[in-house]
């Protein structure tokens, strides 16, 4: 984790809320008080669709410079929400609030994290740098988080109480990143720095409408693919493949371990090539992941196949994921901040659009329907790839010739 910065630890307050706390906690919990799962999907919802404010979250931060005051907000707002979910009856409107405060932190720190981290950055090797051990952080709250909730089942701590847990390590993030904050983040001197990054790598791609708005089309549906096969995979692969879920979460916490050193990877090829490389080939794994669970969907397969399919996915996503704020900073013709949020807008649309999708697809056609699903959107997002790089292309030989 070279490069690692003590305010780069929010971003494993994602790990510990966004990713162990909902799936470990949040969801039983909701189902143990309440028994209804209607309201566990409306508070997935809520969670989902907060990133409808990403592009207001950034356009705040960067009109009001208001960056650093965001970021410790949206670590309190996660806690905030474990301790009401602490607290909570089975009043459905208090898990509503909780869903909407989680999906309010998790967002705010997607938009501001990686701006903090393209904004310092004074050349390519900084921003791969800062990304990978940014993303690390975030996998790294994950093992730890994993581990201590895993600790307390086994001593028989009640899930209630493990939420104490959680909001003590949310409060050590807070008070690690109130003592060592971020770079304060000047507009005029990002918009200058990310100028001098094109010169300096002689980009091939012209900041204008047109490859922003394929970059976009091809994370949205990109979405498709990773959102439903990471958040519905353990259930998929025990209806389709009769893999019990314990050994697919087994499989995850292993992948969030190897996910730490992979990023150490692909943040050093990132420097060596630049982001796009990195880009297109976690897109690739997705095709080739997709297309194999399409494909074995429905035979008979060693139950090893579907969980080592899960454990790719996921190192895919985490490139993917560090990877795509980088190219955004690179593409898009707006402000720093709010560039992030129109990127997270588009996860967001993605993650809901293909969520709904896949339920409705289940309901109607089985869980198998799914696998088809993902694959055409990840078919249709490498055709906006190809649209960005033909288009990258031809601008590339008109300045030539110019």
């Amino acid at each position: 984790m070279n490069g690692i910065r003590l305010w780069h630890f929010a971003q494993a307050s994602l790990g510990i809320v966004q990713w162990v706390g909902i799936a470990i906690l949040l969801n039983p919990i909701i189902i143990e008080r309440t028994s209804s799962g209607a309201l566990l999907g409306q508070v997935m919802a809520l969670i989902g669709g907060a990133g409808l404010l990403a592009p207001l979250i950034g356009g705040l931060a960067d009109k009001y410079s208001c960056h650093r005051v965001l970021q410790r907000m949206a670590l309190f707002t996660h806690f905030i929400a474990l301790l009401i979910l602490y607290f909570a009856a089975t009043t459905p409107a208090i898990y509503w609030l909780v869903g909407a405060l989680i999906g309010l932190g998790s967002v705010a720190l997607l938009v501001l994290n990686p701006t903090f981290v393209i904004a310092a950055s004074k050349n390519q090797n900084d921003e791969g740098r800062g990304l990978a051990s940014l993303y690390q952080c975030q996998f790294f709250g994950v093992v730890v988080t994993g581990l201590l909730i895993a600790l307390a089942d086994r001593l028989q701590v009640h899930s209630d109480d493990q939420l104490l847990i959680l909001m003590a390590l949310v409060v050590t993030v807070l008070c690690l990143v109130s003592v060592a904050p971020p770079p304060k983040i000047d507009i005029d001197n990002s918009e200058h720095i990310e100028a001098e990054h094109y010169l300096n790598q002689k980009s091939d791609i012209i900041k204008s409408t047109a490859p922003w708005f394929l970059f976009l089309l091809a994370v949205f549906f990109s979405m498709f693919l990773s959102s439903n096969l990471m958040e519905l995979g353990p259930l998929l692969i025990k209806e389709v493949y009769s893999v019990d879920i314990g050994n697919s979460a087994l499989g995850m916490a292993i992948s969030a371990v190897i996910s730490i050193f992979m990023l150490e990877s692909a943040g050093r090829w990132m420097q060596r090539r630049g982001p796009f490389m990195v880009w297109y080939t976690a897109q690739g794994v997705y095709l080739i992941v997709g297309g194999l669970f399409w494909i074995t969907a429905g035979h008979d397969v060693p139950a090893v196949l579907p969980i080592a399919l899960l454990v790719i996915l996921m190192q895919a996503m985490s490139w993917n994921d560090m990877i795509i704020p980088s190219i955004a900073g690179r593409l898009s013709p707006s402000s720093p901040a709010l560039t992030q949020g129109l990127l997270m807008l588009c996860m967001a649309g993605g993650f809901g659009v293909g969520a709904m999708l896949a339920g409705l697809s289940i309901d109607k056609f089985g869980y198998v329907s799914v696998f088809t699903l993902s694959l055409g959107g990840i078919i249709v997002a490498l055709a906006c790839i190809a649209g960005l790089t033909v288009y990258a292309k031809r601008n590339n030989h008109v300045a030539t010739a110019a």
